[in-house]
């Protein structure tokens, strides 16, 4: 018994360590197929960051309401449901022949994948202990990272051979796939008896209440630090959203003529860096720095140190170089996302990570979705005034350093409540009378 239960905890995490490839997958793939949807649709830059937005715009609300909706039907029954409307999702799309048929069908995925996160999340919070919390969490991102270095370079490679539909259609089958696969496998809770096993504590297993996760929306809104962390979340999403998840392959092959495979083995090492990233950024922040805001403040100032080049020399930058400034941008813009979880869990305690995390994660992807269209927009502006390729991309990414501002700001002014080992006042561990 307690060795079976050790060990299905492990096939718990490569499971969902597994499923949650998914949506990084989403996030990067439309920029992979952004030129050949454009030819294909005939559409502008922006209706091409109106469709690349719409997946954005439909996961967002949807995240916010998914950790709820695991806390009362359960997180197994959540996940494999909402996984099967995202493969449905992704099969219209695929078979899509107008405008309106592939925006629901990207806004199904988006609506379905919305879950992978907190459901998982959930689950972690309840099979492991929270001593091992933010080691599990930083993992569980770094091999969800591998997501975007799949959805990048080699999807990349496929599309020239399968085309766009046919890349959308092999990711719409595995989306099918992990939700019977869910289903199948998945527990919610471990076996009573074994908590002494596993080293947790005996949790109430009673879904929670409506009034109390609305309770618990409304002290997070009131705190100043989940602000701080939700506009340093916000404005670092925008970034990576609308350059890495759709203008990025096609800012390459028009400023410097990249091949598909080329330009998308650039994109590709912004996913190598998030991934070596998490954990080095827990790491740091957790044993060198002992400060999540330093961590985050830090990682801004990397940002923008890394983005300059794209800016100051569009156009004229060697390839070596494209690689080197995708992978620092991979670990400055999206690694530390384990840091604001972290700071997360820390301002709210274990039993409202998840509902946490999601409220952040919906904020992102509206950030993410805007920022795509507002890059389309001025793209589409400086292509009608005539600018050259490179000066039109520069001018689009122009916003990128606002919101690089913001992150610098908002991360060196948080409180010491979200640095490793705090309980801010506001702690639902006091608020709710329970440890973590």
């Amino acid at each position: 018994m307690p060795g079976n239960v050790i060990l299905y905890r492990k096939y718990l995490f490569s499971a969902l360590s597994l499923v949650y490839l998914q949506p990084f997958v989403q996030g990067v793939v439309m920029t992979v197929a952004a030129k050949d949807v454009m030819a294909e649709m005939n559409l502008s830059p922006e209706g091409m960051g109106l469709l690349g937005s719409v997946y954005y715009y439909a996961y967002a609300p949807a995240m916010l309401g998914s950790g709820m909706l695991a806390a009362w039907l359960g997180p197994r029954r959540t996940m494999s449901a909402m996984f099967f409307i995202s493969g449905a999702g992704g099969l219209l799309f695929c078979r899509s022949d107008s405008f309106f048929l592939a925006c629901l069908g990207r806004a199904l995925t988006g609506i379905g994948t919305s879950v992978a996160m907190t459901s998982s999340l959930t689950l972690f919070s309840r099979w492991f202990k929270g001593e091992s919390y933010s080691f599990i969490c930083g993992l569980f991102f770094a091999l969800g990272g591998l997501g975007s270095f799949f959805g990048a370079g080699p999807l990349a490679i496929l599309n020239v051979s399968w085309g766009w539909r046919g890349v959308f259609l092999l990711i719409a089958l595995a989306t099918l796939f992990f939700s019977a696969l869910v289903f199948l496998t998945i527990r919610d809770w471990p076996p009573k008896g074994s908590e002494t096993v596993l080293g947790i504590q005996n949790a109430p297993r009673d879904p929670m209440t409506l009034a109390v996760l609305l309770s618990g929306i409304r002290t997070m809104s009131r705190n100043r630090d989940f602000r701080k962390l939700a506009l340093w979340f916000v404005s670092m999403a925008g970034i990576y959203m609308s350059f890495v998840g759709l203008w990025a392959v096609p800012y390459l092959k028009d400023v410097y003529r990249l091949s598909d495979g080329a330009a998308g083995l650039v994109v590709s090492m912004f996913s190598f860096g998030f991934i070596i990233g998490n954990p080095l950024a827990s790491w740091i922040c957790e044993k060198k720095l002992h400060s999540n805001r330093a961590g985050l403040g830090y990682a801004s100032i990397l940002g923008l140190a890394a983005f300059l080049p794209l800016y100051v020399y569009s156009g004229t930058l060697g390839y070596s170089w494209l690689l080197i400034i995708s992978g620092i941008l991979g670990i400055a813009i999206n690694a530390p996302n384990v840091i604001v979880y972290s700071a997360v869990r820390n301002l709210f305690g274990a039993r409202l990570t998840a509902v946490g995390s999601g409220a952040l994660g919906s904020l992102c992807f509206v950030s993410g979705a805007a920022m795509q269209i507002v890059c389309g927009a001025i793209l589409t502006f400086g292509e009608s005034r005539g600018f050259t390729a490179a000066a039109a991309y520069a001018l689009a990414f122009a916003p990128y350093f606002v919101c690089l501002g913001i992150s610098i700001w908002a991360g060196f002014t948080l409180s010491h409540s979200c640095d490793p080992g705090q309980i801010s006042p506001m702690s639902w561990r006091m608020i709710l009378k329970e440890k973590p």
